[in-house]
Parts: C-alpha cells; structure tokens; sequence
C-alpha cells in the first residue's frame, strides 16, 4: 500500500502537464483593428496567472484547457472567453464610454465625466502637441469656449494673456491659477509632450474649492505617468522655420523724398532733393528686411515608459530651440522631469514627481520708445535713402544725416549688434506623496512639495553703441514655495443607487522671494560685459528686496449621486493669508452645484435619437488676494538723499494703512446643459454664467494734508456675464475613413458696476508720441479699459487735424473726449476638423474674435512730419493738398504733410481687431509597421508637415492684430511698436519603440 502511494505522488504531476496547454493571440481595437499594448491577461479566479499583450498585441500563456481568459484593457470593456481546448484565441475590445468617463480631473480628485456638476472643458493630448509652442498655454488658444488667450507680443519670449470668463479685479492679477499634478506651479515649466490631459474648471462651483486662488479659474494639468509593461520609447523631433507674417507697406528711397519734398516745400518753401536725385534713387535700403529674418526653430522630446505590478515609471527630457524673426533673439529651453508610483503593499503608495527646466531667453529691444528709438521703430521709420555703415564699415548715425532729421532716428543694426539682454531661468519641482488605503474606498495622501526658481537678467550696452555709453546691469531673483497637502476621499455607495465622494482636507503653503539689482556705465573694455560691474566709472546704486507669506486652507467637499440620475457638489474652503491684518485673516468660499439627467426619467425614453440631457445649475464664491505681502502694514522706503556732496541713507513712510481690508471676492453663478444625440455621436454644452466680484482693492489717492499720496481700500466692484457653446460631432466613423468637428463661441460682458465715490481714472500713460498718453478709462457702467478719446471732425482750411470741441472754448480737454471703442471682443470663437483615411490624417483648426477694436500707436508716427521719418506709403498717396477741393481733402486719409499736425488722442488711431485665422494645419501619415514587417525594429511611426498661423482675415492696417503692447487689463488693446506675430512651416516625426 505504501508504496502504491509514492507510485501515485509521483505521477500525479504528470496528469497536471498533460492537462495544461499553451495559449496564444493578439488582442486588436475593435473599432481600428489596431493592436492593443498592455492589455492585461489573466485567468479567471486565478489572478496569479497571466500576462500582457506585447508592443504587437500579442501574448502567449499556459492555462488549464477549461480555463476562462479575462482580458481587460483601461477604456476598453472587458471579455470572458472559455478556452475549450483552442490554442490561438484572438481578441477585439471595444470602448467602454463608461469607463473612459471617469477620467476626468476635478480639484483634488476624479470623478466621472457623466456626474459633473459644474463647468468644466477638457483638451487632450493630441490638441496640446498639434505645434511647436514656447508655453503650453498657446495650445489652448480658440480651443475652449470662454477661455481668451492672446500673445502679448511676437517675441518667442514673451507672456500670454489668458482670461478665463473676462477678468474680475482691476489691482489683482486675472490671470488663472495653475496646478500640476496637483501642485501649483509655474506652466511655461511643462514641455507639451509631457501632458496627458488638461481640465480647465470654469464656474465657481468647481473652482471654490481653490478658495482665494481660484477666482481666475483653475488649469488643471496632469502629466504622463508609467504603466505596467513592457518599457516604452517615444521620441518626437520637429525642425522648422519662422518667417514675418508679412511687412509693412513702406515708403521706398524715391518715395520717402518725395515726402521730404513735400513737408519741406510745405514747412520751408524750398525742397531738399533734386529731381535727379529722387529719379536714381530707386528702392533704397529696406530696413524691415535688414532687421527681420527666416529664424530657425526645433525641439526634441524623449520619453522612457514602464513599470511592473508593484511600480511605474515615466522618465522624459526635451529641448526647445527657437530663433525669434529679429536678428538676436532667441528661446531655449531644456527640460526633465520624472514620474515614478510605487506600490509598497495594499495599503500604502509612494510617489516621487521630479522636473528641472533651464531657460535661456535673449531679447530685443521692441515696443514703445522715442518713435524710431527702439528696434521696431527704427525698422519702419529710418530713411530707405541711408544704410546702416558708412564708406569706413562703421556704424552710420543716421541723426546726422541730414539737417531735418530728429534725434529720433536711430539705427537698427547698431541696436541688434551692440545691445545685450539676456535672462536665464532655472525652475526645480519636486513632490513626493504617500497614499494610505486602511479599506476599500478610503485613502488619506499626504505631499510635500517644492519649487525653487532662480532667474539672472543681463543686461549690456557696448561701447560701439551710437546712442549711449557702454552699461550694463544685473538683477538675480530667488523665490521658494514649499507646500503641504493633507486630503482624505472616501467612496461609498448604499443599496447600489446612492454614490457618495467625501473628499476633506488642509494645505499648507509658504513662499519666500528675494531680489539683488546692480548697475554700471563707462567701461573701459566690452570685454567682461556684465560681469565685472565693479569696473564701471559710473556705478549705480544696488537695490535689493525680500518678501514672504503664508497660505493656511482647510477644505471639504461632498459628491452626491443617485443613480447617475440626480447629482449634487458642496464644498467649502477657508482660507488664511499672512497678507492680510488681525481680524481679516481669515475668509470662506463655499459653493453648491446641482444636476439632472433628464434623459433617464421614463417620460423621455420615447426620444430614441436622445443619448445624453443633463441639466446643470450651480453657484459658488472665490477670492483673491490682490495685495502685496506687507500692504497692511505701515511701511516705510528707503533711499539716499544727497548732502554736501555725499550721499546718506534715510526711511521715510511710504503707505498708510487704512484699517482693516477685506478679500477681494467673486460671486458665479451657472446654469449649463449638456446634450448629446444620435449614440453620442452629436455632442451639444451650452452654459450661461453670472458673476460679480465685490470689495474690489484698488488704490486711492489721499489729500497732501495726510503726508500720503496714496492707500488702499475696498472700493469697488466688476461684473461678468456670458454665453458659451461647444458641439462636437463625429460625423462619419468608419474602419478606413472618419471625420470629427468641434466648434466652440463664447460671450463675454465685462462692466464696472462702482467705483470709489464714482470716480473714473485712467490707464497708464502710453508713450512719448501723446502729450497726455493716456487712452484708456476706467469707468462705472463701462467695460474695462474702454478707449477714451477725442472725436476727429475733418480737416480745417490749412489742412490740420481738428477734433469736435464739446463745450466750444477752443481748447481740448478731458470733457471732450469720448468713449469710442473697447478691447474686449464680442465673442471669440474656434473650429476644429479632422479627417482620417487610411494611414493619413488631416487636421484644420481655426480661431478668431470679433467686434474688438486696437488702438493703433504706431499709426500715429505717421503724422510725425518733419523728422525726417520713413511713413507708410499711402501717405504720398492720399495726404491733404492745397490744390484740391475742400470735398476731396476731406476724403484724403491723411492730413497736410506739415510739422506740428496736433497728436492727439484721436479715434483716428482705433482700428477694428476682428479677425480668423488658419491657426494651423496639420497633414500625417502613419507608417503601417504591421504591414512592413517591422514590429520587431518599432511599434509606431508617424511624420507629419504643419504650418501654424497659414492664413489671418483682418482689416487690421498693423503687422498682426493679436496684439497687446502693455499686456495689462486697464492698458489693453494698444500696437505700439510691438515684436509682430510669425507664421511657420514645420516638419516632425514621432516613433515609438
């Protein structure tokens, strides 16, 4: 008996061998036919066993010939297939909507698309990678209703403007708040290739809970992550060329004489040029092309992608190097960042966040200045008859060449060789959390978070610089945050119907900045440059700064769902701010939203084409704290007083502190519909909103009598309203060939409902060209930053610009001026198509506004007569004559060619901002890797041709009319001189391995 035991242990094992066999089989989307990586395979009750399919789709396992396969692949619903003694089992997953809508990121969660109370627009992947940007922010352009961004300048430097439902403070910044996987940071830090998905929270429902921070609105960013699998390698590379959307129309040699002519025949009675000498001159020297070039950009991404069951890793690094269309200007910028998720056991996750990004940004002199004294100016208005060196090869100062010309005019080569100003960013981030799930349903997180940012600015003027001596100038910055996040979630449901999310929590953040300035001029050598101040014969004074605060914040919000049918969102978040004084400290921010899917009730079953109708309504408070740290305090200034020749130091008040100030806070309310037809194949949200933000801050001037000149008070109050509206429509989806449409408009009424004791101020002054350089006004019952001007009236019989006189006295004063145009557009909008066939895709997005206007500066030059400047070429064309008639000089566009025309602030410089454009077309193809047999070399290869900017319809007379000199909100819509906008033609590619 004994032995007939060990006989039956011994071949036991074998009837286990031979009752197992070997599986295979390629797991493909059903809709594509294209394989799926990492497609989880196991057996069912068995999880121990199983696999994933390779970067082919395919996957090979060892089961028992009974056994039950569960493939199961996120977005995808999930299958069951019995074995019965197969060997090759094939697999096609289809998407499951469901599943794919939970993947949305709300504040300091998740939750699923379908239970969204509030307002909230998503942009994917593939929309923030359709082109070469220096910021992330300018993929977001035209994409989402109700989000305007417009690029300050053309300078590959320079600062977007992004108002998330119009701008709400007149002191504070408008700007939103930023966060980046879950932290706030700086969003020109993230390469776009980095970004999985990007949430944009709207009403105040969804952003209360950002408290004082989420006034702007919210940008949520959530950046790639590892999975478990097989390591993936994703390289992208694009190389292009940036070129001047087009050139001003100018005068030529020829013509800028006979201009010269004119003015002088009409100042002095006598021309300067001779007849032959206007007949040889020809074109002359063309100073738009000796300053604006053809500039090279490119940009490099790299990513390695895995990880096993217990940890995952995403690692990535990416350059970007761009030229500007000036000679001398430049953007690079190189990036790190590393993801990686660890999972200790059940119950606990670690996660470390890492990314450092260096700058180097190399700016041009551009923008307002003493009409040809900056760049810009001197490559429109230096005469086309001069060229930038002398006979000798050195540098020509154009003022001295001829006895009319201005001290104006300067040359522009001479300011893109001898003049320097460089600035090189350093940002660190790192984040690191640590997860605890004691049961199912619960976590409690715990992060600490980082971010360092250093930044040195040089500055250098050389001694071969016509216009001053050699200087220079250096300012460092240093600013830290450091910021603790403590969130519990808890997840439950009863009875299957009711759904619950408790979310709760406290956040800490500290930030400390300082600042160090220092400057000199007459250097004996160009040598050093900025590096050896102590060298200078004139030594400036060294200015230095420091300042800090503290945001405390407890928050809780509760998520309620019954049944997918009837929702509700509270939440609450109180903040505390070092900022403010004893007894203001503190303020709360609730809100509450609410939502019906109408489209469950039984009464609408009967409407078969209806896949989706929900109905939102929600309301909710935000703040902002738009104080600097110490404005409660009673400060003092120093500075140096000069004394018998020396100078000593002295402390003097700087601002009185009034009492007590309150939060800055807005007040939303929104009502939205989400509509979706046909199988979701038609996708219609509309929302209306209503805000206004009350105890506005703003500075107020005080009497002489006071020793003050000014403090700050709660005095004001701004409204908002709006419409916005998105569709989206899959049109036709097939295997070989679809087409998707999205189109979005958007409103938006910005108005100043009060003032302090009613009283309007202005804007800041707008440059040299205006004896009074204001144009802007700030006014109760008016939008922002409205154009306050005066109102031409025609020529008078000397052919002089004359302007209507209100109240008759003969003078122009304030009280005749007149509001006469806005900024603010009407309504924004975008459109985005994109067609599939076979291995190509195609995509066209435009963008445009409309019924905003531009205050056009630079048009005033050309009546700067008698300066000797190049004008505009339809100035020889249609001035005012002596020798017409009164009828048609007063069609004439310009005035008498004449010194002293009066520059004022006339409407004569408002010119309509509408405009659409071709933001950019994309055309692809992806090589069929399958089909060439080269699975074994690479998983995916695409290569592709866009141009951004192709085409702009615009009555704009300017270089480009996205345009916004002063990039402020009470300063806004103003060409003055400004770097313009680039179109570009790119070619990339991006394989996968």
């Amino acid at each position: 008996m004994k032995n007939l035991f060990l006989f039956l242990l011994l071949i036991f094992p074998t009837f286990s061998i031979f009752s197992q066999q070997i599986i295979t089989g390629k797991v493909t989307d059903a809709q594509t036919d294209e394989p799926l990586i990492g497609v989880n395979v196991i057996v069912k009750g068995t999880p121990s066993t199983g696999t994933i399919t390779d970067h082919n789709g395919d996957y090979r396992l060892e089961v028992l010939e009974n056994s039950v396969l569960q493939f199961s692949f996120i977005g995808f619903k999930s299958e069951e297939i019995l074995v019965s003694g197969r060997t090759v089992i094939n697999v096609s997953l289809r998407e499951d909507t469901e599943l794919l809508d939970e993947l949305v990121v709300i504040g300091y969660g998740s939750m699923r698309k379908s239970d969204l109370t509030g307002s909230v627009s998503s942009v994917s992947a593939e929309d923030m990678t359709q082109f070469i940007v220096s910021n992330p922010v300018q993929a977001l352009q035209g994409r989402v209703p109700g989000v305007f961004i417009s690029t300050n300048t053309g300078d590959p430097n320079a600062n977007f403007n992004i108002r998330i439902r119009g701008v709400n403070s007149i002191r504070g910044d408008n700007s939103p708040l930023y966060i980046i996987d879950g932290i706030p940071s700086d969003v020109g830090s993230v390469n776009t290739y980095d970004i999985k998905s990007v949430e944009i929270l709207k009403d105040a429902s969804a952003t209360a809970i950002y408290g004082s921070r989420g006034a702007n609105g919210v940008i949520l960013i959530t950046t790639n992550k590892g999975e478990t699998g097989k390591t993936t390698v994703n390289y992208n590379v694009e190389f292009g060329r940036q070129s001047l959307i087009r050139k001003l129309d100018m005068g030529d040699a020829s013509e800028y004489m006979k201009l010269i002519n004119i003015q002088q025949m009409n100042d002095k009675g006598a021309a300067y040029f001779t007849e032959s000498q206007i007949a040889s001159a020809g074109k002359g020297y063309d100073w738009q092309d000796a300053v604006f070039q053809n500039a090279p950009i490119q940009t490099h991404s790299l990513s390695v992608s895995g990880g096993t069951q217990n940890t995952t890793y995403h690692l990535s690094a990416s350059a970007l190097i761009r030229d500007g269309i000036i000679k001398n200007s430049s953007y690079r910028r190189f990036n790190v960042r590393s993801n990686i998720e660890h999972s200790i056991n059940e119950k606990f996750d670690i996660s470390l966040l890492m990314s450092y990004n260096h700058t180097e940004r190399k700016r041009q002199s551009s923008g307002f200045g003493n009409r040809g004294g900056s760049l810009i100016g001197a490559s429109l208005f230096s005469p086309p008859t001069l060229t930038p060196y002398d006979e000798n090869g050195e540098y020509y100062n154009l003022q001295l060449a001829y006895p009319f010309m201005s001290n104006a005019i300067y040359n522009a080569i001479n300011i893109v060789n001898e003049t320097s100003n460089v600035t090189v960013p350093n940002l660190t981030n790192i984040n690191t959390a640590i997860t605890y799930k004691p049961f199912n349903g619960f976590s409690l997180r715990s992060s600490f978070g980082l971010e360092n940012n250093d930044y040195r600015t040089d500055n250098y003027t050389r001694s071969k610089y016509l216009y001053s001596s050699n200087a220079a100038s250096v300012s460092t910055y240093n600013g830290v945050s450091l910021i603790n996040e403590n969130i519990a979630n808890y997840n439950f449901k009863l009875n299957d119907a009711h759904s619950f999310n408790i979310m709760g929590g406290f956040t800490y953040q500290q930030h400390v900045s300082k600042s160090l300035g220092a400057s000199g001029s007459g250097f004996l050598s160009d040598v050093t440059e900025s590096f050896n101040l102590q060298a200078a014969e004139n030594p400036g004074i060294p200015n230095s700064s420091y300042s800090k605060w503290v945001l405390m914040s407890y928050l809780a919000r509760l998520n309620y769902s019954y049944k997918g049918k009837y929702m509700a969102t509270t939440s609450f978040r109180s903040d505390g701010s070092s900022r403010y004084s004893e007894g203001s400290k503190w303020s709360t921010f609730p809100s509450f939203a609410l939502a019906w899917r109408i489209s469950q009730e039984n009464f609408m079953k009967k409407f078969e084409s209806l896949s989706d109708l929900k109905f939102r309504l929600g309301y909710g408070e935000t703040g902002s704290t738009a104080i600097s740290p110490y404005a409660t305090l009673n400060t003092l200034a120093s500075g140096t007083v000069p004394l018998s020749g020396s100078l000593y130091p002295y402390f003097a008040p700087s601002l009185n502190y009034p009492g007590a100030l309150r939060w800055e806070t807005t007040a939303q309310w929104n009502i939205g519909l989400d509509l979706a037809l046909f199988d979701s194949k038609l996708r219609i949200t509309a929302d209306y909103y209503n805000k206004i933000t009350y105890d506005l801050l703003n500075s107020v001037n005080l009497p002489l009598s006071s020793g003050y000149s000014q403090t700050i008070m709660n005095v004001g109050e701004m409204s908002n309203k709006g419409f916005e509206l998105l569709v989206e429509g899959d049109i036709i989806n097939k295997k070989d060939f679809s087409w998707n449409v999205s189109a979005n408009i958007a409103t938006n009424k910005n108005e100043v409902v009060k003032l302090y004791d009613g009283k309007e101020f202005y804007g800041s002054n707008v440059g040299l060209v205006f004896v009074n350089g204001t144009v802007n006004l700030i006014r109760e019952g008016e939008p922002i930053g409205v154009y306050y001007v005066f109102k031409e009236d025609g020529y008078d019989e000397n052919g002089r610009i004359q302007h209507v006189d209100v109240d008759g006295d003969g003078n122009l004063t304030n009280e005749d001026r007149f509001i006469l145009g806005s900024p603010h557009p009407d309504f924004t909008y975008g459109l985005n198509t994109y067609l599939r066939y076979k291995n190509f895709d195609l995509s066209l997005f435009f963008q445009g506004v409309y019924g905003n206007e531009i205050y056009n500066i630079s048009e005033a030059q050309n009546l700067d007569y008698g300066m000797g400047l190049n004008l505009r070429r339809d100035v020889l064309y249609s001035h005012w004559d002596a020798t017409n008639s009164d009828e048609v000089n007063q069609q004439m566009k310009y005035p008498k060619i004449t010194q002293n025309q009066p520059l004022e602030q006339s409407d004569r410089y408002i010119e309509d901002g509408s405009y659409l454009r071709l933001k950019n077309i994309t055309l692809s193809y992806n090589l069929p890797v399958k089909k060439l047999n080269l699975e074994s070399l690479l998983s995916n290869l695409k290569i592709f041709v866009s141009v951004q900017n192709a085409l702009t319809f615009t009555k704009y007379s300017g270089w480009d009319p996205e345009v916004n000199s002063y990039g402020g909100d009470i300063t806004t819509g103003i060409d003055y001189l400004t770097y313009p906008n680039n179109k570009s033609l790119t070619f990339g590619m991006n394989i996968q391995f």
